[in-house]
């Protein structure tokens, strides 16, 4: 009988914890990009295809002169996305951490283009997605995956880190003086 130890792992529970509770916060600050992004790039779409005045919809070249027209608007559109997110969730400025959000971001759009591909499929528009899928679309979609760890570029620098200094509103405060310290002598007088 193999005896089953359940805290003796090379890691501590904590750590563990830790990184589960990350992941959802990577997860559902990703989920939120991606349905900012997504809705709005429907309505884009919506405006541009209902409304052909606004845009030509056929063209002779490789790719509908629509899409051609539309991919500016689909890019700002997850750039500023991309931008109320970082600023309104505080994402911070981890290389890292804006990249595993951008990719699961990348992951539930390129799940969501295919399910509405092969919704129109079912419809009788077979021909949509052979048209979306090229060039143009994998770049716009590498863009809206890469867009929060690119904003870093133009963040500012919230200043220089001091080590002897607090960053709770008393800046100019030192630690020592921040936190009163009574000894023993001060506390025999106090009484």
């Amino acid at each position: 009988m193999a005896n089953f130890v359940l805290f003796e792992t090379t890691e501590s529970i904590i750590e563990i914890l830790w990184d589960i509770a990350l992941a959802f916060f990577i997860v559902r600050l990703a989920f939120i990009y991606f349905a900012l992004a997504f809705t709005s790039g429907a309505a884009i779409t919506y405006v541009a295809y209902n409304y052909p005045q606004l845009t030509p919809t056929t063209h002779k070249l490789v790719t509908p002169q629509s899409e051609v027209v539309l991919a500016p608007f689909l890019l700002l559109s997850s750039v500023f996305w991309a931008y109320v997110v970082v600023t309104r969730c505080e994402i911070p400025r981890v290389a890292g951490f804006r990249l595993a959000t951008g990719g699961v971001a990348l992951l539930f759009m390129v799940m969501a283009e295919a399910a509405v591909g092969l919704g129109l499929w079912e419809e009788g528009y077979g021909n949509w997605m052979g048209e979306r899928v090229g060039l143009g679309f994998c770049a716009l979609l590498a863009a809206f995956a890469l867009m929060p760890t690119v904003l870093m570029a133009f963040e500012a620098k919230s200043g220089k880190k001091r080590e002897d200094k607090t960053w709770h509103g008393h800046e100019e405060k030192r630690i020592i003086d921040a936190v009163p310290t009574v000894n023993v002598s001060d506390k025999e007088k106090r009484q």
